[in-house]
C-alpha cells in the first residue's frame, strides 16, 4: 500500500512538473536577417486630425474662448406656423422633448413630414433626460433603414436596440406614426404598419415624448399623448427654444438679457444683442455675458479682443453703454466706448497681465449703463467674435496650444490628414483662410461644435511644418447628402474647380491667382502638398457608379494645376466591401494611386479584429494585382478600436504588427481620434485626452509611440511558433538595428526567446508595456500609470530572452557593432 501511494507522489509529482514547464517553456522564434519580405513605409505611423469635439477649435487652436461667435446656437431652428411645428435647419442631433418625465405605459401619435435633408424623422419617448432615452429612427442610416435606438447615459451614445428594417422617407409627404409603450415592450407603426418592435428591460421606463430630425428639414402635427386605457396626456404642439437666447457655453448675468440676432453679423450668421432694462427714469443698473471654464497661467498675458456696434437704429430709442468693463480672472479693464458709426463694428483689444495659476475662472464683458437720472428705455449693444489667447502662443508657437502641440510632436507622425473625416465631406476651405475676423463658419453643427473655421489650411500647413509631418488634404467632392441636401444653393457648385483651386493655392506659384492669395496671407512659397484624397466614406452616402464618375471628374481637374500630386479615393468603410472596393479599383484604378480604407472595432477584438482586415488587405492585393494599376496601395486612414482603456494599447500594438506585416500592400495609416477634450460626448477612443488643464495619453498612444520610436523599414522573415504572441522583426537599412515587436493578448505569461542567425547580438534593450486589468486607463489625474518601462531581456549564448506577462506589448531592440 505505501508503495503505491509512493509511485502515486511521484505520478504526481512529474505531471504537476511537466504542466508547469509545458506552460511556461519557452516560445523560441527565429529572424532571418538576411530574408527581406518587404519594406515597411514610414507612413504607416500616420495620424489623422479632424475638427471633431474640440479637437482644434477649443482644443489644439490656442483660442481659450468656445463659441467666439456665437455660431453654436439652435436659433431658429424650430417654428411654430398655423397647425405644424417646423424644424428649419440642417445640423445633426436636433431634439425637442415635450410633456411629463414621469409618463409610462402610453401611446403617441402624430403626423410627419419631411421638407428637405439627409435622413428622415427622429420621434422621442421615455425620454428620461437628454442623455438616456429612446428613439425611433425613421429613415436613418442615409435615409436607408428604420430602427430603435436608445442612448444610454453610461456610454453617452445610442445604439441600436433589437433589428433594424429597410425603409426610406420621401419628400414632401405626410406620414403617420404611432409608438405604443407598455411595460418593457415597444411598438412603432409607420402609416398603420407595425415595423419595429422591441422588448428592452435595461432601458428608461418613463420619460417625456418628442420630436427631433437629423440633417433634415421636418414638419410636424397632431401630436397627442394617451394612456392605454384612452386618457389624454398631451394634445397640442409643443414649445419651441424662446427666442430670448445666449450662445452656447455663454451665459448672462446681472440685469443683462440676451438675444441672438443674423442681420448684418461680422463674419457668419449670429450675434449676440445684450441689452438692460429699466423703467421710466429708473437705472437698472449693469449686466453683461460671460464665459466659464478658463485656466490661466501665472506671467502669461492674455489678448483678449472683441467685436461692438450699436443695436440697428430702432424706434425704441435705446441708448449706448458708456463702457464695457472685460474682467479676465482677478482683472478687469473698463475701456469706454464710442459710436464710431451705427453700422460699422469695431475691434476692441486689451493685454491683461496674470500673475498667478488660475483654475476654472470667468470672462466677464459687463456694460456700464449711462449713469443719467432721464436714462429711461433700454440699453443695449451688439457683440461678435470675442477672443482671448495667450500672447506667447500667438507669437511663438503659431497660435497653437503648446502642450498639445508637442503632444502631437513626441509622435513623430510621417503625415497628417486634414480636415476630415466627415468634417471634410461639408468643408469649403476659402472659408478657413484671410484674416481671423473674415472666415465664414462651418456650414452646420457636426461633433458637438460649431467651428469657426480659426485653422484652417494656412494653420493646418503650419502644424504640420513645426512637427515635421507631410501633409494629407481631403477635399470636399460635392456629396450631395454633406452640401446640396443641407443647402439647395450648392446644387450648382463646380467642386472639381473648387478643390483644383485648393491644389493651387497650396502647390502654385505666388504669380498664379490663387498661389498670389496664398502669398498675400503671408505665405509666398508654394506649399507643395503632395498627397490629396477625394472626399470621405463616400460608400452609403452614393452609389458606387456615382462616386466613379465623381472620380474621373475631381482628379483630372487637380491634376491639370499640379501634375505631380498623389491621390487618394474613398474606399469602403463598412462590410460588405468587395462590391465598393472592386469596381472602384477595377474602373478608375488608372487615375489614383491609393484606396483609402477605414476599420473600427470593438474594443474587445483587441486580439483578433487587426487580423481580419489583414486578410482582407489580401485580397485587395489579388483584385489591384489585376488591375490597369498595379501599384496602388492601401491607404487605412481611419482605424482604432472604441475606447481609452488598456485594450486600446494592446489593439494598437497588433494592429501596427499587422501594417508591417502588410507593407508590400499597406502604405500609410492614420488612427482616429487624434485628440478630444474629455467634455465629449461620444467617441472615447482618441490618442490625446485633455481638458484646459493638461492632457493625457491613452494606451493607443503610448503603444503606437513606442512602435514609432523603433521603426525600422525592412520586413524580416520570422518563423517559429508564437503560440498567441503577435510579433514581428524588422532591420535598419544599415543593417546595424534588429528590432522585435511583440504583442501578449492572452491570459498568460509568455517566456519568449528569439535568435538572429548568424548575428551575435551586442546592446540589448527591451520596452515593455502592461496593465493589471483590461480596464486600466490614464487619467487626467493619473496620466502615467500605463508607460512603457525598461525590463530585462538576457542573452542566452547567440539567444535573446524575454518574458511578455499577460496582456502586455514590449519591444526588443538589438544593436550590433
Amino acid at each position: 500500500m505505501r508503495l503505491f501511494v509512493m509511485k502515486k507522489v511521484v505520478f504526481l509529482s512529474i505531471f504537476v512538473l511537466f504542466v508547469v514547464q509545458t506552460a511556461f517553456a519557452a516560445i523560441e522564434l527565429k529572424v532571418n536577417p538576411d530574408k527581406v519580405l518587404h519594406r515597411v513605409d514610414e507612413k504607416v505611423y500616420g495620424h489623422f486630425l479632424e475638427h471633431i469635439y474640440h479637437s482644434i477649435n477649443g482644443g489644439l487652436w490656442g483660442e481659450l474662448v468656445w463659441n467666439r461667435s456665437f455660431e453654436d446656437a439652435n436659433f431658429g431652428q424650430w417654428k411654430v406656423e398655423g397647425d405644424v411645428i417646423r424644424q428649419t435647419g440642417f445640423d445633426i442631433d436636433q431634439r425637442l422633448p415635450f410633456g411629463d418625465s414621469g409618463w409610462t405605459d402610453f401611446e403617441y401619435t402624430l403626423e410627419a413630414k419631411k421638407t428637405g435633408g439627409v435622413e428622415g424623422f427622429l420621434i422621442l419617448f421615455r425620454a428620461k433626460n437628454d442623455k438616456e432615452f429612446y428613439w425611433a429612427n425613421l429613415g436613418g442610416w442615409g435615409n436607408t433603414r428604420h430602427g430603435i435606438e436608445r442612448r444610454n447615459e453610461k456610454q453617452q451614445r445610442q445604439s441600436m436596440i433589437g433589428h433594424s428594417v429597410e425603409g426610406n422617407i420621401d419628400e414632401n409627404r405626410w406620414y403617420k406614426i404611432r409608438v405604443r409603450c407598455e411595460g418593457t415592450k415597444t411598438e412603432v407603426f409607420l402609416d398603420d404598419a407595425k415595423i419595429l418592435e422591441v422588448d428592452d428591460p435595461e432601458g428608461p421606463k418613463h420619460g417625456q415624448c418628442g420630436v427631433g430630425t437629423w440633417a433634415t428639414q421636418a414638419e410636424f402635427r397632431n401630436i397627442a399623448v394617451k394612456t392605454l386605457d384612452g386618457k389624454t396626456l398631451y394634445n397640442e404642439l409643443p414649445q419651441p427654444r424662446l427666442s430670448e437666447q445666449v450662445g452656447k457655453h455663454w451665459e448672462t448675468f446681472g440685469n443683462a438679457k440676451a438675444y441672438l440676432e443674423s442681420k448684418d453679423a461680422l463674419n457668419g450668421n449670429l450675434y449676440q444683442r445684450v441689452e438692460l432694462y429699466s423703467g421710466w427714469g429708473k437705472s437698472c443698473g449693469n449686466g453683461g455675458i460671460r464665459q466659464k471654464g478658463f485656466f490661466l497661467q501665472a506671467g502669461e498675458k492674455y489678448l483678449v479682443s472683441y467685436w461692438i456696434k450699436p443695436v440697428p437704429i430702432n424706434s425704441r430709442g435705446d441708448v449706448f453703454p458708456d463702457a464695457l468693463n472685460c474682467k479676465l480672472a482677478d482683472q478687469e479693464i473698463n475701456h469706454p466706448l464710442m459710436i464710431h458709426h451705427p453700422d460699422r463694428w469695431v475691434e476692441y483689444q486689451h493685454l491683461i497681465n496674470i500673475e498667478s495659476d488660475t483654475v476654472n475662472t470667468t470672462l466677464e464683458i459687463e456694460a456700464i449703463r449711462p449713469d443719467k437720472p432721464d436714462a429711461s428705455g433700454i440699453c443695449s449693444f451688439c457683440i461678435d467674435q470675442i477672443s482671448v489667447m495667450p500672447l506667447s502662443w500667438k507669437e511663438e508657437f503659431g497660435g497653437m496650444r503648446p502642450d498639445l502641440l508637442n503632444a502631437i510632436g513626441d509622435l513623430r507622425p510621417p503625415t497628417i490628414r486634414w480636415p476630415g473625416g466627415c468634417f471634410a465631406s461639408a468643408y469649403r476651405w476659402k472659408s478657413g483662410i484671410g484674416e481671423q475676423k473674415d472666415r465664414v463658419p462651418y456650414p452646420f453643427s457636426i461633433w458637438d461644435d460649431r467651428e469657426v473655421n480659426s485653422f484652417g489650411t494656412d494653420e493646418f500647413i503650419e502644424l504640420c511644418r513645426r512637427v515635421g509631418s507631410e501633409p494629407i488634404i481631403v477635399v470636399n467632392a460635392g456629396t450631395p447628402d454633406w452640401n446640396s441636401k443641407r443647402s439647395p444653393e450648392l446644387a450648382d457648385v463646380d467642386w472639381p474647380q473648387e478643390a483644383a483651386e485648393w491644389v493651387e493655392y497650396c502647390n502654385g506659384p505666388a504669380t498664379s491667382k490663387w498661389g498670389k492669395l496664398r502669398a498675400e496671407n503671408g505665405h509666398p512659397a508654394p506649399y507643395n502638398v503632395k498627397y490629396w484624397e477625394i472626399d470621405n466614406e463616400t460608400q452609403g452616402a452614393n452609389k458606387v457608379e456615382d462616386y466613379i464618375a465623381m472620380i474621373r471628374k475631381m482628379v483630372p481637374a487637380m491634376k491639370k494645376v499640379d501634375p505631380t500630386i498623389k491621390i487618394a479615393v474613398a474606399g469602403s468603410h463598412f462590410w460588405p466591401r468587395i462590391p465598393w472596393d472592386k469596381p472602384i479599383i477595377e474602373q478608375t484604378g488608372e487615375l489614383f494611386d491609393y484606396l483609402s480604407f477605414h476599420q473600427y472595432d470593438d474594443p474587445n477584438q483587441y486580439a483578433d479584429g487587426p487580423d481580419e482586415i489583414g486578410k482582407y488587405f489580401q485580397t485587395l492585393k489579388s483584385i489591384i494585382a489585376n488591375s490597369k494599376n498595379p501599384n496602388i496601395k492601401i491607404f487605412d486612414s481611419e482605424w482604432n478600436a472604441q475606447s481609452t482603456d488598456w485594450r486600446t494599447g494592446l489593439y494598437a500594438g497588433n494592429i501596427l504588427n499587422m501594417f508591417e506585416r502588410n507593407g508590400d500592400i499597406l502604405e500609410i495609416g492614420g488612427p482616429a481620434l487624434f485628440l478630444r477634450h474629455v467634455s465629449a460626448n461620444d467617441w472615447d477612443n482618441a490618442f490625446v485626452n485633455f481638458d484646459q488643464t493638461g492632457w493625457f495619453p491613452a494606451p493607443n498612444y503610448v503603444v503606437m509611440k513606442l512602435w514609432r520610436d523603433h521603426y525600422a523599414p525592412n520586413f524580416l522573415e520570422l518563423t517559429g511558433d508564437a503560440e498567441g504572441v503577435n510579433a514581428v522583426a524588422t532591420k535598419s537599412d544599415d543593417g546595424r538595428r534588429f528590432v522585435l515587436k511583440a504583442v501578449n493578448p492572452t491570459d498568460m505569461k509568455k517566456d519568449v526567446s528569439f535568435t538572429i542567425a548568424g548575428i551575435e547580438p551586442k546592446d540589448i534593450q527591451f520596452e515593455l508595456v502592461h496593465a493589471e486589468k483590461l480596464s486600466d486607463r490614464n487619467t487626467l489625474e493619473n496620466p502615467h500609470k500605463i508607460v512603457p518601462k525598461k525590463a530585462e531581456a538576457r542573452r542566452e549564448g547567440n539567444a535573446i530572452r524575454f518574458e511578455l506577462p499577460p496582456l502586455s506589448a514590449g519591444v526588443v531592440e538589438v544593436s550590433i557593432p
